[in-house]
């Protein structure tokens, strides 16, 4: 196994020089510009808001809500209480304040949601908005249950509603607010940019279909302290599906201090058509969570992913801590079964990934890196990784890796599986 390894690491020697140029890439840029609100309170109560009622506030809540809007912008605080409602329509230069006591609950009856041919209305959703902010220590609860149970009897036609839908907005803040239960996505950003995102907890149980913690597209994120347990991607970072690989750009994001429960982990794709780059994940923990670091796409949905960085991160009862594929949702049961095709707009492309200064325990699977014969994984360098597993990693169509001080301990020989053997690159 070590004449294997030098040879894997002789393929990198032509890119050594990588590393500092990617971390220039995702440490020098400016944080996300602050929402500009003016500092003014609105007392929900006084705009007719009351809290404890055991019917919808919803035309109440969105009376408020324009009412600030209409006044040039402020905040709008709702104190503690139970209030009950149905979609919400957001403004500019709004900040909708929780207060701690507050637990915000959605309607859960179908008829309660303006539709599309596609979805329902999200719970609270703006589009084009500038200069919003959602905070407080109060709870959004999805209460989801129903549309789960709906879901998997097959008796909806449209997309279950998120609990935060926010499209093509500038200057967002999330801080502090708890999000419970969504029947979908808990916070989807769709080509947002400037965004802020600190102190969230996102709750959902592990098997409650397709409740992404936050699901994201855009550009300049930053996302720190946040605890985040899901039934599908804890954070998600893709660009919007375009058949002919023209989709915009997903850039600079930084993911810091987040703890990730249950869920899919931290994950790039399966969407990535428009290229997604600069990213940096770092000081973050992973319990049981089904893939660490998890990168996805397909023949028909890929494109160009670069510049990541993931570092200084603990992973325990991780299911797979490094896995990186092409071939999502489903892998061929070897690498030898599948042959070169012809590259296109749409091919998925992984290039200049820094993964280093992680441990992980319990796992299951150890490092899957598994590229396309037409397009190995290109200048992938893992540093200072610790892996204790069941199974043995695999680097199928890996190309260019550099391992530094990799240690894999393995219940199951070998240790790490290789295809194509890498002295077959050599001249």
């Amino acid at each position: 196994m070590l004449s294997t390894l030098s040879r894997l690491l002789w393929l990198s020697l032509l890119f050594i020089g990588v590393t500092p140029i990617l971390l220039r890439a995702v440490e020098e840029r400016a944080a996300p510009m602050a929402p500009r609100i003016p500092q003014r309170d609105f007392s929900a109560a006084k705009l007719g808001v009351v809290a404890d009622q055991p019917r919808s506030v919803t035309i109440e809540l969105q009376h408020a809500i324009d009412e600030v809007a209409g006044a040039g912008g402020g905040r709008l605080v709702l104190s503690a209480g139970d209030y009950l409602s149905g979609p919400l329509r957001l403004a500019s230069r709004l900040d909708l304040h929780l207060a701690k006591g507050v637990r915000l609950r959605i309607l859960s009856r179908e008829e309660n949601y303006p539709a599309d041919s596609k979805r329902y209305q999200g719970f609270l959703s703006g589009t084009g908005l500038t200069d919003f902010r959602l905070s407080g220590e109060g709870i959004i609860d999805g209460q989801g249950a129903p549309w789960w149970r709906a879901f998997r009897a097959k008796e909806l036609t449209l997309r279950r509603p998120q609990l935060l839908y926010l499209e093509s907005c500038e200057r967002i803040e999330l801080a502090g607010v708890t999000f419970l239960n969504p029947p979908n996505t808990h916070v989807s950003l769709r080509l947002c940019r400037e965004v802020r995102i600190r102190d969230l907890m996102l709750e959902a149980p592990g098997d409650s279909p397709n409740t992404d913690g936050l699901n994201l597209s855009g550009k300049n994120y930053l996302i720190t302290g946040c605890r985040i347990s899901t039934g599908d991607d804890n954070i998600v970072i893709l660009t919007p599906s375009a058949s002919d690989g023209t989709a915009p750009l997903s850039e600079s994001y930084t993911v810091r201090d987040c703890a990730f429960g249950v869920g899919h982990g931290m994950s790039i794709g399966s969407y990535t058509s428009g290229g997604i780059r600069d990213v940096l994940v770092e000081r973050c923990t992973f319990d049981g969570t089904t893939c660490g670091i998890r990168m996805k796409a397909d023949r028909n949905r890929g494109g160009l992913v670069e510049h990541l960085v993931y570092r200084d991160l603990v992973m325990r009862g991780v299911k797979s801590p490094v896995f990186i594929s092409s071939y999502y949702p489903k892998e061929p049961k070897s690498p030898s079964l599948d042959v070169a095709r012809p590259v296109n707009a749409l091919s998925p492309r992984w290039r200049a990934i820094l993964i280093e200064n992680l441990d992980a325990s319990a796992a299951q699977n150890s490092i899957i890196l598994w590229g396309l014969p037409e397009l190995p994984l290109e200048a992938v360098t893992l540093r200072h990784v610790r892996i204790a597993s069941e199974l043995g990693g695999k680097l199928y169509h890996a190309g260019d890796v550099k391992l530094e001080d990799l240690t894999l301990a393995t219940a199951v020989k070998p240790a790490l599986d290789i295809w194509p053997a890498p002295s077959a690159a050599r001249p």
